[in-house]
């Protein structure tokens, strides 16, 4: 029997859909609160009204296509399957507050995988939720597609440095959408192969297109079934991917200069100028719409590096062999709490170096940028982070930019740009790479700067390598749903890859089980716990040391492996030598680690020599 209600009970003395319309502006925190004031309000919100209340575009971050109908919600960008088998529109508002609430936190509980590619150093990578593999392109050249959840090559492409015929170059730029990859070759083209065609495996790839142009291509990117192409020489080009074959649609006249990064929304694309700034260019008539000069932003904000603890020699090297000494698959190791580190935003720019060669803004060279709806992000040289909440207002005028644009600035050399940055966006979060660290920050419900002194999301930062000895800059990384994804420098051991057409099986003896290092994709989850109805419990006080510890049903075995691996241990030390008292006499180590790598044709100083038309 339904409790008599006080007269002043909003259920009591307002019609059910005054209710509702209240509701709509109430937060889920505050839903749970009602549904235990009395039986009353538990059958209104969770019984009578749930479907109604709960598929809201005010309570769930997935946006309804019709009443009750989950179905239509589009599919998530999650790596656990986090959204799998949702029951109810109530259910999805569940896990999507959990999820919200372990990105908000200070020190979020996460759980950490490594997945190495085959036996070269990943470049490009894209995620594929759907079909649930990895496509990769790499140092040495060709294309691998990766199951997701077993670490298992599917499908692959050799590199051209073996095979000419249906080959991929080394360093090629690799762009991915819905089951359609974009690789560039030799010659400024770029291949558009396919995915899913008839008498086709799952994760096999054919080529459909080739598109030639007349001038040096610098990058392409794909979205919204459209390609766009630039070049240093003046031209951008727009394809429709959704024909057969892509059809040019668009051939835009830019200022001379692009530097090769470029992004796009449904209806415009934006160029990176280096020095001056970004162009944006309307996708069907080509016509220059503005553009954004980051310099000209007054509102600025700064960021410190972190404290990182420094490892001990012993920390360090269980953490490298924990990290890079797999199987072909690292399972999730246990939740924890200090993957990410919390960093502070502070008011104002940052404090001028000492040194003579900082770099002024007029002088700073402009690299990637990333459009997300009203948000667009810019990241510079010198280390220089331009976050525009609503760039089509600060297309307006000097006023409307510096009301809708703010500058973060971060110590940096600027040694991590020699290809231009990396950048991705997503639900109010930008991140990037400084100095061998990765920056999360957190913007507020309108993608501005939040408030420095009561943020209400964490930022944090991470490391891009598992010893500081093998830091590479990223090649590539993403923010998900529910997970950050790098690339990410690190230790492996020689794979076996079975019938690879075009290259000779590798010995069994030596090479198979030979640590070298690498560039693998790490990926950092923080889905909750969906069995205890919250997050991964992990402790608050775990130390830096403590945390590269592994247990029996984890890496142990391999860990164990590594210590009684003379060769493999004399090969660790090596690499960590200014820690265990040695020195290092090259003074390209950076690149000498990684000599060990690559196919065994002798190829020399490959890391060197990259391309330098891909800088998209």
């Amino acid at each position: 029997m339904i409790a008599t209600l006080p007269s002043r009970d909003p259920l009591a003395i307002l019609p059910p859909e005054i209710v509702l319309q209240i509701l709509d502006f109430a937060p889920i925190s505050a839903l749970a609160s009602l549904t235990s004031v009395s039986r009353a309000w538990h059958q209104f919100i969770d019984v009578t009204h749930q479907e109604a209340i709960y598929s809201s575009e005010t309570k769930t971050t997935q946006p309804s296509r019709g009443a009750g109908d989950l179905s239509a919600v589009p599919d998530p960008l999650s790596f656990c399957k986090l959204f799998e088998n949702t029951t109810s529109w109530k259910d999805l508002c569940k896990r999507q507050t959990l999820l919200a609430h372990n990105w908000a936190k200070q020190r979020p509980v996460t759980r950490e995988s490594v997945l190495q590619v085959g036996n070269d150093p990943v470049w490009r990578f894209r995620a594929d939720f759907k079909r649930r593999f990895f496509i990769s392109t790499s140092h040495a050249g060709g294309l691998n597609v990766t199951d997701m959840d077993t670490g298992h090559i599917l499908w692959r492409l050799p590199s051209t440095l073996v095979r000419e015929e249906d080959a991929v170059r080394p360093y090629a730029h690799l762009e991915y959408q819905d089951g359609m990859a974009v690789f560039d070759r030799e010659g400024d083209a770029v291949e558009v192969w396919q995915a899913g065609l008839e008498d086709t495996a799952r994760g096999e790839f054919r080529r459909i297109a080739i598109l030639n142009h007349d001038c040096q291509t610098r990058g392409f990117q794909l979205s919204y079934w459209t390609l766009c192409v630039v070049s240093n020489e003046g031209q951008g080009f727009v394809y429709d991917m959704a024909e057969r074959p892509p059809r040019l649609t668009t051939h835009i006249t830019i200022e001379h200069g692009a530097v090769g990064h470029l992004d796009q929304s449904e209806h415009v694309v934006i160029y990176s100028l280096g020095v001056h700034g970004y162009h944006i260019h309307d996708k069907k008539s080509g016509e220059l719409l503005g553009v954004l000069h980051p310099s000209r932003a007054s509102e600025k904000y700064h960021i410190r590096p972190p404290a990182t603890p420094s490892l001990s020699a012993s920390a360090a090297l269980a953490g490298t062999a924990r990290h890079g000494l797999t199987r072909q698959y690292l399972p999730f190791e246990a939740p924890r709490t200090n993957c990410l580190t919390p960093i502070e935003l502070a008011n104002g720019p940052l404090p001028l170096p000492s040194e003579p060669d900082h770099v002024y803004h007029r002088e700073d060279e402009w690299g990637a940028g990333m459009l997300h709806g009203d948000l667009f992000v810019g990241f510079s040289r010198a280390g220089r982070v331009l976050v525009c909440s609503n760039w089509r207002k600060a297309l307006q005028d000097q006023a409307s930019f510096a009301k809708n644009s703010a500058l973060l600035e971060c110590e940096s050399d600027g040694s991590g740009f020699d290809l231009g940055g990396w950048l991705s966006v997503r639900n109010h979060r930008v991140m990037f790479e400084i100095q061998d660290q990765i920056y999360v920050i957190a913007l507020d419900d309108h993608d501005k700067i939040q408030n420095v002194d009561q943020p209400t999301r964490a930022s944090y930062s991470l490391l891009t390598s598992s010893a500081p000895q093998l830091a590479m800059p990223v090649s590539f990384m993403a923010l998900y749903d529910d997970a950050i994804m790098t690339t990410y420098t690190t230790l492996g051991r020689r794979q076996p890859l079975g019938n690879v057409p075009g290259r000779a099986p590798l010995p069994q003896h030596e090479n198979l089980g030979r640590i070298f290092p690498t560039k693998a994709i790490r990926i950092v989850t923080l889905a909750p716990d969906l069995s205890k109805g919250r997050c991964f419990i992990a402790s608050e006080t775990d130390t830096p040391e403590e945390s590269t510890r592994t247990t029996s049903n984890q890496s142990g075995p391999l860990v164990e492996e590594i210590w009684h691996s003379q060769a493999g241990l004399l090969q660790l030390v090596s690499m960590l030598g200014d820690e265990f008292g040695g020195e290092d006499d090259d003074d390209d180590h950076e690149v000498g680690v990684f000599a060990a790598n690559f196919h065994d044709d002798d190829i020399d100083n490959e890391w060197e020599d990259v391309d330098q038309n891909d800088t998209a």
